[in-house]
């Protein structure tokens, strides 16, 4: 067992501290609910997807409130240049884009089994026009064939902050990071498997529309609070 995926490094302690740093330099940052986050046992973090921004954004902040680093899947595109050095130093692993690649669900389960914490952009790729796109097949079969805990995580104004294209980001945007509770994903017994899955991929951005601004939310409508 990896003892990076169970307690937090000097070195993971220092890049999630740069993280924090960067972009409180060059934004306005606001963020809530890390209070009482799982610090031990597997968890699966689910995140909206609205820039280059996000995965620093949500190590920076995730990674010291949970206490150990999560392993980012993330497409290989991404894996080049700047961009590529900052991913892999927050623990990205690089997967193929599409959603449907085998290795990517193995690598993840194999994290699982480690009891670690995968963090996943369930839409795949950034969001058009800051809307929340639909979800790549995945997430849900990972949650629901492992019973792995769900992390919902909402990103609001990333997309201000660099937008697509952009290489300078817009100094001063207001970014905001919103976690949500844990809750499980399951399929009843049955249920047809994939009519359960989308169910379950349903939930899942609804509980992640529930934590962005409403402008990004699209035809996500937010989960009932509990």
């Amino acid at each position: 067992m990896s003892d990076e995926r169970q307690t937090l490094s000097p070195y993971s302690t220092f890049i999630a501290g740069l993280c924090r740093f960067g972009l409180q330099s060059i934004g306005r940052v606001t963020v809530s609910g890390l209070e009482d986050l799982p610090q031990e046992g597997p968890l699966i973090v689910a995140a909206n997807h609205m820039s280059n921004a996000d995965p620093p954004f949500i190590g920076g902040w995730l990674s010291p409130a949970l206490g150990r680093r999560p392993t980012f899947l993330a497409k290989e595109s991404l894996f080049s240049g700047p961009l590529g050095i900052l991913i892999r130093s927050l623990g990205a692993q690089p997967v193929k884009a599409g959603g449907s690649d085998i290795s990517a669900y193995r690598v993840a389960k194999g994290i699982l089994d480690e009891a670690g914490v995968v963090a996943i952009l369930p839409e795949g790729t950034r969001a058009f026009d800051g809307v929340m796109a639909e979800p790549k097949p995945g997430v849900s079969m990972l949650a629901t064939r492992t019973g792995t805990p769900v992390l919902p995580v909402g990103i609001s104004g990333t997309d201000d902050l660099i937008a697509r294209e952009q290489v300078l980001p817009n100094i001063g945007s207001r970014i905001i990071l919103r976690v949500g509770r844990p809750f499980t994903l399951s399929i009843p017994k049955g249920a047809h498997r994939r009519a359960a899955l989308a169910a379950a991929d349903e939930e899942m951005m609804r509980r992640i529309a529930a934590l962005v601004e409403p402008r990004h939310r699209g035809r996500w409508e937010p989960w009932p609070e509990q």
